[in-house]
């Protein structure tokens, strides 16, 4: 009877432990995609996984140690996301992982397709002189941003 109560647990175990975290494998590395529907827009995810159930999930990598994901990075995952849903005709997750320089990860929720549409054409407003552009509230974004000149 504790032989089959030990093998219960053991079988309990690593069901739970099998449903903490998916089991994720390389799908694609360093690919480029590109699409012109619904926009044009081009990328190289670094690392797209495959979930056990067949989802995708996108993921990059950033060389510093310092575990902060800024918006640039969220809009960089929503772009991929949109990128690999199109050319993969597949389910993408509507999360995706940022991995640190000291192998941490923090996963990010993306933003929708019609919110990338919209950061599309308000960039070619911007440019266009339509949209007055403003400077972010933090300063240190605007910092490498060659459009910067054209903040109020």
């Amino acid at each position: 009877m504790s032989f089959l109560i030990l093998v219960a647990v053991i079988i309990l175990y690593w069901w739970l432990c099998s449903r903490r975290k998916p089991k994720l494998s390389p799908y694609m590395l360093e690919q480029s995609l590109q699409i012109n529907v619904p926009i044009p827009l081009c990328g190289k995810p670094d690392v797209v996984w495959e979930t056990r159930d067949g989802t995708l999930i996108v993921g990059d990598y950033k060389s510093r140690e310092k575990q902060q994901v800024y918006e640039s990075e969220v809009i960089q995952l929503s772009v991929y996301k949109l990128l690999v849903e199109r050319t993969q005709k597949r389910p993408v997750a509507d999360y995706g992982f940022i991995h640190f320089k000291n192998r941490n990860m923090k996963k990010v929720c993306l933003m929708k397709e019609k919110e990338i549409i919209a950061l599309y054409y308000r960039y070619w407003n911007v440019i266009g002189g339509e949209v007055v552009a403003y400077a972010a509230n933090n300063k240190n974004y605007c910092r490498y941003c060659s459009h910067k000149h054209e903040c109020n």
